[in-house]
């Protein structure tokens, strides 16, 4: 098969490789339909995040069933899938407690030895282990191109949004609206803020942001902590999701929340230093009496399968969160994309809740 191979910082190549066997009887064999470049992948070809040689790639995938092993009940071959960035147990006591992410088994697609050993997902093919865990069906009316947000960034936008505690009539603000940061700003909407703030220097993110509903906050123009104070009567955001991971981003995020506030970081760090707020950083924390909740998604696979409930389809305008109204885009603005994904995500929501 052909895959997508790390072979030092800044050489990636296509090369050949034997298509994956099954290891165990919970396993599948998945054929790659579509798959995605994470901007985490970036930090791999800088060299930010170690990998062995010759590994393959790639941890967004949409594909078919081509086999299981003899204890998968789940999916079947022949099943469309979705699979997210990581795969979990499901039995451990962190699965247990819905926190896939933190299996204490997990591995991590297209990182290698060093995270589990996985093999990647920008190839033909892909082995996810513990299928019935790890795999979710499609359903017919969702397309691969928007089924393939849920197993990374629609969920990490959403997680952001869940762990902010955004409740009705906030006021929360997003840094960094690339790819995860607009999902957080259209899940942020299913919790009923009064208003979201996307923060930005790029005009065209900028711009889509508006679309999807959020009041476009150009970094470059102004400066960002002066102008959401402003909004607020001088008090700051009540939620800030830093979705970057530069230690600017976190400084820019603790700087635009209110004190008693929240800031959910989900950015990946661009460089170790940037793991956690330091020096000036943590003073601000400190003198806000701010609460910083961060990491990697908790969801999982488990929640996906209620896709067969939803009777999502596209076009459709997503329904009341069960956390209070939310105002969503304007009628038309976003795309009908957009709107299976927010449907998806409302039942996402009312699982946690229930």
């Amino acid at each position: 098969m052909r895959a997508v191979t790390f072979h030092g910082v800044g050489d990636v190549r296509v090369t050949e490789r034997p298509v994956p066997d099954l290891t165990g009887p919970a396993d599948a064999l998945v054929r790659i339909t579509l798959g995605a470049i994470c901007g985490s992948d970036l930090h791999i070809y800088h060299g930010r995040v170690p990998l062995d040689e010759g590994a393959v790639l790639g941890h967004e995938l949409v594909g078919v069933v081509e086999r299981v092993g003899p204890e998968v009940r789940m999916v079947r071959p022949g099943d469309r899938v979705v699979a997210p960035f990581y795969a979990a147990c499901g039995a451990c006591p962190q699965c247990r407690r819905r926190w896939w992410a933190q299996c204490q088994e997990r591995s991590i697609l297209g990182h290698g030895a060093y995270f589990g050993g996985l093999g990647g997902a920008q190839a033909e093919f892909c082995v996810l282990p513990r299928a019935d865990v790890n795999l979710a069906p499609i359903p017919e009316s969702v397309t691969d191109e928007q089924a393939i947000f849920a197993g990374d960034i629609l969920a990490t936008g959403f997680f952001a949004a869940e762990r902010g505690g955004i409740q009705p009539g906030d006021t929360v603000a997003v840094i960094g609206v690339g790819p995860v940061g607009l999902m957080a700003v259209m899940c942020a909407q299913l919790f009923g803020p009064a208003r979201v703030l996307a923060v930005d220097t790029v005009g065209s993110r900028l711009e889509l942001a508006g679309e999807l509903g959020a009041v476009p906050l150009d970094a470059g123009a102004v400066n960002p902590q002066m102008e959401v104070q402003r909004r607020t009567g001088g008090l700051g955001a009540d939620v800030v999701m830093e979705c970057v991971g530069q230690a600017a981003a976190i400084q820019t995020a603790i700087d635009c929340v209110r004190g008693g506030g929240t800031v959910s970081s989900v950015g990946v760090p661009s460089a170790a230093r940037t793991c956690m707020p330091t020096c000036r950083r943590c003073w601000s924390c400190w003198r806000r009496a701010a609460c910083t909740r961060s990491g990697s998604s908790a969801t999982g696979c488990p929640w996906t399968r209620r896709w067969r409930r939803t009777g999502c389809s596209t076009g459709r305008r997503p329904p009341r969160s069960s956390s209070g109204p939310s105002p969503g885009a304007p009628a038309g603005a976003a795309p009908a994309m957009g709107q299976t994904l927010l449907s998806i995500m409302t039942v996402k929501e009312s699982n946690i809740r229930s």
